[in-house]
Formats: structure tokens, sequence, C-alpha cells
């Protein structure tokens, strides 16, 4: 799976839920937003 910051711009939870809202996205997409950031050497999407 692809780091977020190695995703295009609008495939970017924070524009996805702008663009579509929250109903469209994964849970993880949620989540990743909420979080902010992963952990050192761990991705926000593996947390």
């Amino acid at each position: 799976m692809p780091k977020i910051k190695d995703l295009p711009k609008v495939d970017m939870p924070r524009e996805k839920l702008e663009r579509y809202g929250p109903e469209k996205l994964h849970d993880y997409e949620l989540l990743a937003i909420l979080f902010g950031s992963g952990i050192k050497g761990t991705n926000v999407k593996d947390i």
C-alpha cells in the first residue's frame, strides 16, 4: 500500500473528504485524517 504522501493530491484523504464527504472514504482514510501522521518508520495507514 503506498504512503499517503506519495498519492496524487486529489487522492489524499483530506482532499477526498472535502470533495466527496466522509461517507465515500474508507475507514483507514478517516483514521489517517484523525491521526495526522504515522510513527517514524510506520505509515499512518498501517497503524
